[in-house]
């Protein structure tokens, strides 16, 4: 859900970064995400919702078919100025909820020939493997989230199966482009012990009450319920559990990167009503990681800066030239021979304006 409200506050800061946003995402009709909001204020909650005629019983009759057709729904994006299409492919996301209705192929074309007659890139959510599947057949734009459920090939070896591969080797056929988020998971499994709060970074990136906060019992209860979800009691085996899907992800991402895939940047921040997923530090964290995982650095470089403005048609974004704006960073290493030259930033210029770094920390008086 789009918080126009929220976001035009944050843009009229004295300090700003663009932002720019996909609009309310196109979800189906009590499906992903909405099935996580009680049934009688789901649609309230999701109003551009797809309606699937398969779900008509369950959909309050005050709302219209053809109100909520995949032409329907675009519209209303293009209307509020989004520069994109997200659409969910999410079958099976949480066994506490149980088995989710999923768009039928027809009307996932449907949502693809909409999105590019009023030329936005089409994201689905998929992460795992039936969706990329689903993907391939349906080709969107990108795929939003790495594969990290392989469902029957799932398994903690260093190789890639082979169904894991003939499919994002068709997906990077097809043009279609990879968001990894791998933060999504490593968020998660940072909630497993105090290691994350304890990161000397956290206390320029969130005030120091803030932080306090999160390791009180009161600030530990989505780790509580995470670790709940999974059946697990320890910290130590959630960890290792998430540890174990995140990695997933990073070998399918760094496999499809390698044949030439294209690589877009996004750390999904916050996934969940988790600490661990810090705006602005999250996508650093992201950066590393997909480093470690044996993205190089250029491509990460390239992926976070002018392959996003490409995919996204920013126009005034993600190079430099003569006459545009400058909002960039200028560091102290190099950031194609390694992503931790991020952390060495020496000048920060947003919106054409030098700003200290350490003027932005959360520490600053």
């Amino acid at each position: 859900m789009v918080d126009a409200p929220r976001l035009e506050r944050l843009k009229a800061s004295d300090v700003a970064p663009a932002v720019f946003d996909c609009g309310n995402a196109l979800s189906l009709a009590n499906g992903y995400p909405m099935a996580y909001m009680p049934a009688d204020v789901r649609f309230d909650r999701y109003p551009n919702f797809l309606y699937d005629d398969r779900q008509r019983r369950a959909i309050p009759a005050k709302y219209r078919a053809e109100d909520h057709t995949p032409e329907a729904a675009v519209g209303r994006v293009v209307a509020g100025g989004g520069k994109c299409v997200k659409a969910h492919y999410e079958p099976d996301f949480d066994p506490r909820v149980g088995k989710l209705p999923v768009p039928s192929v027809d009307l996932m074309r449907e949502v693809r020939e909409a999105s590019h007659r009023h030329r936005l890139p089409l994201l689905l959510h998929a992460n795992s493997l039936e969706a990329h599947r689903f993907a391939v057949e349906n080709r969107p734009d990108a795929v939003v989230h790495g594969m990290w459920n392989w469902g029957e090939e799932n398994g903690d070896g260093a190789e890639v199966p082979r169904a894991v591969r003939e499919t994002l080797d068709a997906e990077r056929a097809a043009g279609i482009g990879m968001m990894p988020t791998s933060r999504v998971i490593g968020g998660l499994a940072d909630l497993a012990g105090p290691a994350f709060l304890d990161d000397p970074q956290m206390t320029r990136v969130l005030p120091e009450a803030v932080v306090a906060w999160y390791r009180s019992r009161d600030g530990q209860w989505f780790a509580r319920e995470v670790a709940q979800g999974m059946g697990q009691s320890t910290p130590d085996r959630v960890r290792g559990i998430l540890t174990g899907i995140q990695a997933r992800g990073q070998r399918a991402a760094a496999y499809f990167a390698r044949g030439g895939g294209r690589i877009l940047f996004g750390s999904d921040t916050p996934s969940a009503p988790t600490y661990a997923n810090p705006p602005g530090y999250n996508g650093y964290l992201e950066l590393r990681e997909l480093e470690s995982a044996g993205i190089p650095a250029r491509q990460l470089l390239a992926a976070a800066t002018i392959e996003n403005a490409r995919f996204f048609g920013l126009e005034d974004y993600g190079t430099l030239e003569p006459g545009k704006i400058a909002s960039l960073l200028l560091l102290q290493t190099d950031p194609l021979l390694s992503t931790a030259a991020f952390d060495t930033i020496d000048t920060v210029i947003v919106g054409g304006r030098v700003v200290r770094r350490d003027a932005l920390s959360a520490s600053a008086p």
